[in-house]
Parts: C-alpha cells; structure tokens; sequence
C-alpha cells in the first residue's frame, strides 16, 4: 500500500511544442492483490519547455485540496463572445471535468490539434466494450 509518484516529464512532441505530465498513483489492496488508481494527474500542452506559454491543462484530484474543481480544465485563448470573465481572463475558469487518461490527451493532440505521429494510432472509441 502507499503512493507510487510518477515524476513530471516534460516530452518534446513532433510539432515542436511540449506535454508536462505528471501521474501520482495509489497502490491498494484489491480482490487479494494490489491495483494502481490514479490520485492525481496533470497534463499541460505548452510551446515552451518551461512551461509559461501554455495553450491549456488539465488537473484531477482524487481527493480536493483547494477552492477550485477537483478536476477541471483550463484553456489559455480569447473569447469570441462578450461575456464577464472571473477575474477578467479566460485561463483562470476552471471548466469541471471527468477523470480524463493520458491516452485521451495523446488522441486530442494528434486529432485536435494536428501533432504529427512516429506511426499509425488505433481508433478504438475511448469508451464503451472492450474488444
């Protein structure tokens, strides 16, 4: 039992611009072995290695330790619409979300977001029966 922390990596992708990942994962007993659930994950989609010109990221806690949402989304643009913003910018909402898997970020960025691949990806659903 305890945490297994999955360090942050910074992984520079074939577009040219960078996903920070960051996975800390519980080991728990489970039908008389052990499974891993995932207690919190970050990912971040940046044009710089460092981190500060980010284009959106995304948080999850298992368990909350702050004001905002648990799991949330936050996207780094502008609006099309005229709206009232809290505090005034767009990357300080916090969209609620789901748990979102790395594997739904790595489809997003190659479908949504044109990053070119070494090789073909499945395009197995992200949801529904196994195959």
């Amino acid at each position: 039992e305890g945490f297994a922390v999955v360090d942050q990596s910074v992984v520079r992708l074939k577009d040219g611009r960078y996903l920070r990942v960051s996975i800390v994962l519980d080991r728990e007993p489970h039908d008389g072995g052990y499974r891993l659930k995932v207690e919190q994950a970050s990912y971040q989609y940046q044009s710089d290695e460092g981190g500060d010109r980010w284009v959106f990221r995304y948080d999850y806690r298992r368990q909350p330790t702050d004001p905002h949402q648990a799991t949330h989304l936050q996207v780094r643009g502008s609006l099309v619409e005229d709206v009232p913003l809290h505090r005034g910018v767009l990357e300080r909402v916090h969209f609620p979300t789901g748990r979102v898997p790395i594997e739904a970020v790595i489809r997003l960025l190659i479908e949504q977001f044109a990053v070119p691949t070494n090789t073909e990806i499945a395009h197995r659903p992200l949801s529904g029966p196994s195959a």
